[in-house]
């Protein structure tokens, strides 16, 4: 049995996993797929696991869109919702916008997150029903960081 004690018992944050990239001169360019990716090791069943993803982003095509977003072992959160953040290039300005990519999980469409060792990777691709961009980048002259946290359950 676990014994957590939650609400102002110093309980905000069990354990942390992060995976740091050094400043890039290049750019990783993806259609979709993993562009970056951290196993972690969950200490309880009753916790949630919390994530930050920051990096410079770019959608270069005008009138497209691009999706960037979080699964665990495979799996997209459900609950409280999915992690992602989406861009569209209404005008033709690929610039590279710093971007945090931010969320909370307690379970994904497979089920709660159990304890154990977990592949956390950040994904791009389609966002919803827009045309997906064939040229969507990531990390052009900058450093990024994925990191996440096993917190005590405050929602």
């Amino acid at each position: 049995e676990e014994k957590l004690k939650f609400h102002g018992t110093g309980c905000s944050s069990i354990s942390l996993g992060y995976k740091y990239r050094t400043r890039y001169y290049s750019q990783t360019v993806a259609t979709s797929g993993s562009i970056a990716s951290l196993t972690f090791r969950k200490k309880f069943y009753s916790t949630v696991l919390r994530f930050t993803y920051s990096n410079n982003i770019a959608v270069r095509t005008v009138g497209r869109t691009g999706r960037w977003y979080i699964k665990i072992d495979g799996q997209e959160c459900r609950k409280p919702t999915k992690v992602d953040i989406a861009m569209y290039n209404e005008n033709g300005d690929p610039d590279y916008i710093p971007s945090v990519l931010f969320g909370i999980c307690e379970e994904t469409y497979a089920g709660r997150i159990g304890k154990g060792d977990h592949m956390i990777t950040v994904n791009v691709g389609a966002a919803f029903d827009h045309q997906l961009d064939t040229n969507l980048n990531s990390r052009h002259l900058s450093s990024s960081i994925l990191e996440v946290r096993e917190m005590c359950p405050q929602f």
